[in-house]
């Protein structure tokens, strides 16, 4: 279900000294992230000025991004994929990258990355970047480029208090029995799609940046990954996770888990790729066995309550704190250009 962005509403103004006087802060409701920071007046709408700015309050973003969950800078001399490069060279890098990662993205310059080649008409539900895997970025950084004439928001959904939300008994087999999650990828290809309908179509080869197997095979090692070969000449990927962690800075348990997504084969969507599959892309308890559809729903009805959108405008730059605030996506008509990159 598409998530229609909100209607304006009058915004909240947050008052942070650290930030100088030069830029102005407010929220769309109160406690709900993301903090928008915007210039006032012209000072910090030049490019200079505001790389200065920039590198003298780089720590107090990343105290702001944890305290709400994320910010979003509007307005600022950010326009094109150099600039936004730019803005990421201040904040240090996910060392682990996105080699085998499972959205279908190339890179664009240097640490900038395609948010995702998924086909436009899909919606991209709320997740945790990289919530299948041992290693994650802790933020998550995206810029608007060219912003979608219809659709297309990038939802985001504050699950700082989801646990308190959850069943106890539910959360409390979940953390008994962990979890295990299986990837799929599409046989080696030649050549990268312009979209995809679903991800599982993608090449091996893409996903993992290298033609060799055993490189492939190299890395799964190193992350804690089982690759499994299949006769097709795709590849599964499995592994073994904790659903709970708790946040570095806050010490807060979070839950950080794909268990209680829906496999894409079975949302309605006409393919039948996964159900092919040994193990389907998605998730299961430890035990093998999923969900319930009943224990699904509670949770996806969590996330609803929690989901929401605006508009956005091209030049927007906004960083996440990536297990505090999920993120996802609007289906969308026309271009769009949104670019990402994993910091630490």
């Amino acid at each position: 279900m598409t998530q229609a962005a909100q209607p304006a509403v009058s915004p909240i103004t947050i008052d942070v000294p650290a930030l100088g006087a030069d830029v102005q802060c407010h929220e769309l409701a109160p406690g709900r992230p993301p903090l928008f920071i915007e210039p006032r007046g012209a000072a910090l709408r030049d490019r200079a000025r505001f790389r200065e700015w920039l590198g003298a309050v780089r720590p107090v973003l990343d105290d702001l991004v944890v305290a709400h969950g994320g910010i979003v800078l509007r307005g600022f001399p950010i326009a094109d994929t150099g600039d936004f490069a730019d803005f990421i060279e201040g904040f240090p890098p996910f060392e682990g990258g996105y080699a085998g990662g499972r959205a279908p993205r190339a890179t664009v310059s240097g640490r900038v990355m395609e948010a995702t080649r998924l086909s436009s008409g899909v919606r991209l539900a709320l997740h945790s970047e990289m919530a299948y895997r041992r290693d994650y970025p802790g933020r998550v950084a995206f810029f608007s480029r060219r912003t979608a004439p219809v659709g297309g928001e990038t939802l985001i959904g504050d699950v700082r208090n989801l646990i308190d939300e959850m069943d106890p008994a539910l959360v409390r087999r979940i953390e008994a029995l962990g979890t295990r999650t299986a990837i799929n990828f599409g046989p080696k290809a030649t050549d990268q799609s312009a979209s995809y309908g679903h991800m599982d179509q993608r090449g091996w080869n893409h996903s993992f940046e290298t033609d060799d197997p055993e490189k492939v095979e190299t890395l799964c090692t190193e992350r804690g990954l089982q690759p499994i070969w299949n006769a097709d000449g795709s590849l599964t990927v499995l592994n073994v996770l904790d659903p709970f962690v708790r946040h570095p800075r806050t010490g807060k348990k979070l839950y950080r888990s794909i268990l209680h997504m829906k496999p894409q084969a079975e949302q309605g969507l006409d393919i039948e790729i996964s159900k092919t599959k040994k193990y389907p892309t998605g998730a299961t308890l430890g035990d093998g066995n999923r969900l319930t559809a009943e224990e699904m729903a509670h949770i996806d009805a969590l996330c609803d309550k929690v989901t929401y959108a605006w508009p956005w405008r091209d030049g927007d730059v906004m960083v996440l704190d990536n297990l505090q605030v999920w993120h996802g996506r609007n289906p969308y008509e026309g271009e769009r250009d949104v670019q990402v990159a994993l910091l630490a």
